[in-house]
């Protein structure tokens, strides 16, 4: 598979979250050789699990964080 970025979250407002009416997950970003993860906010792991294709989080290479927010690193520990 070529470049690509998916998203598996695009929520942020907390109402948004706490009724979970989106998913805040983050964006998987595949570039060249390397996968990285932006902002795995909470479900991240599930999500990456019930993408299609399913995405493999031991296949990552760096996990960034744009800040230490629990919508933007709450699954961050467990990826």
């Amino acid at each position: 598979m070529g470049n690509f970025i998916k998203f598996l979250g695009t929520a942020g407002a907390r109402i948004v979250v706490a009724r979970q009416l989106r998913s805040s997950a983050g964006i998987w970003l595949k570039l060249g050789l390397a996968n990285l993860y932006l902002d795995p906010g909470p479900g991240a792991l599930v999500r990456c699990f019930s993408a299609k294709p399913k995405l493999d989080p031991t296949k990552l290479d760096a996990i960034l964080l744009s800040h230490n927010h629990l919508d933007h690193a709450g699954d961050a520990n467990a990826m």
